[in-house]
């Protein structure tokens, strides 16, 4: 990786931009339309080469409508094209055959009323659908049966046809604490392969990414992202991805710190690419689900100067590797206060709204 970027001018806005929408499906592609001065977006599995996208977390399904609407307009106002959303089977469908799809619908509606492709995270377990023997306490264990967690990520691609075209299949699968009790990439692997059949047999234009890999170690529950791909290609599971998903961390090293090259996420990218060609996948790209750097005082945290050098260098990566698909910078907003909290440090703007050094850098790519 290098810091090279690919700067552009900014397309002028007017004070009423993206508040006509109309969506249309046109030979399986789906396109948001943005207003009568610009092109559409479309949302397509190849639309997203060398763009920047945002990746908000969880916690945009609670925002209030206000805040939902600033947090979608500071992700419009940076050009992104699109806005991962999770949409939890848990949240969906807490009771068994009772499923409440409005919580989505709220932030599906949002993004395409702000000009954004949504892209759709299925993702997580009801505890009524776990294994009873794993005694599951939350919603990161793992589906009992991988096709009725496949039923839900069709019926959720049937509902959202018309704004969806992209679906990425569970969140961070290669660490224990998202696949309780532990890692398996065999299990994964049979999650995916049952719901790219049940969403392509659906919905037959939309496409199908694995879930993003995180940054870990094979050291008996998590899996090390690297291992993790060679084990779904080894057990032929790229049969059932039109894309790969990994989540590059780095922090608090810079993406291309040589010092960091044994066990950085973002380095390994190139080796899961080998692995990708070797198997005759090299149309196939690499997409960055989530990606940044938490500021703070908390251990690990960096400085706002390094979160933006971060983000400039993936960008850059962009730029000089053809098969890297789009990055989703997690996360716009932080989602508290507390300095010491990482979880609470990772967005381009502060709780209270002001810009980061990273906003900064973004809005005047």
């Amino acid at each position: 990786m290098n810091q090279s970027l690919s700067r552009r001018r900014k397309t002028s806005r007017s004070v009423l931009a993206f508040t006509c929408v109309l969506l249309a499906t046109l030979a399986g592609i789906v396109w948001v339309h943005s207003d009568a001065h610009s092109a559409p977006v479309t949302c397509a599995l190849s639309s997203g080469s060398h763009k920047v996208a945002a990746s908000p977390g969880a916690s945009i399904l609670a925002a209030s409508d206000a805040d939902l609407n600033r947090e979608l307009s500071l992700a419009e106002d940076l050009d992104m094209w699109a806005v991962r959303i999770d949409v939890d089977w848990s949240v969906v469908e807490p009771r068994r055959g009772q499923r409440n799809w409005a919580p989505i619908d709220r932030v599906v509606n949002a993004v395409v009323a702000h000009g954004m492709c949504p892209v759709g995270l299925a993702t997580y377990t009801p505890l009524w659908a776990a294994r009873p023997l794993d005694f599951p306490r939350n919603s990161h264990y793992r589906p009992a049966d991988p096709n009725l967690f496949a039923s839900f990520a069709a019926a959720a691609a049937q509902r959202y046809s018309q704004s969806i075209a992209v679906w990425e299949i569970w969140n961070e699968p290669n660490l224990a604490n998202y696949w309780l009790p532990r890692s398996n990439t065999t299990e994964y692997g049979q999650l995916l392969a049952a719901s790219y059949t049940a969403i392509k047999r659906a919905v037959p234009e939309a496409a199908v990414i694995s879930g993003g890999l995180a940054p870990g170690t094979d050291n008996g529950r998590d899996i090390a992202p690297l291992t993790f791909v060679r084990n779904l290609y080894q057990g032929g599971f790229n049969r059932s991805l039109d894309a790969l998903s990994v989540h590059p961390y780095t922090y608090p090293a810079l993406p291309n710190d040589p010092a960091a090259a044994s066990w950085s996420t973002a380095a390994r990218m190139w080796d899961m690419r080998d692995v990708m060609v070797a198997a005759g996948d090299g149309d196939k790209k690499i997409w960055m689900t989530e990606f940044g750097a938490p500021t703070g005082s908390g251990t690990n945290a960096v400085s706002e100067e390094i979160q933006a050098q971060s983000i400039q260098i993936a960008i850059g990566a962009q730029n000089d590797a053809p098969w890297l698909g789009p990055l989703f910078i997690y996360s716009l907003r932080d989602a508290g206060t507390d300095p010491n909290n990482l979880e609470h440090n990772f967005g381009l703007v502060r709780r209270d709204w002001s810009p980061k050094q990273a906003y900064t850098f973004l809005d005047s790519r």
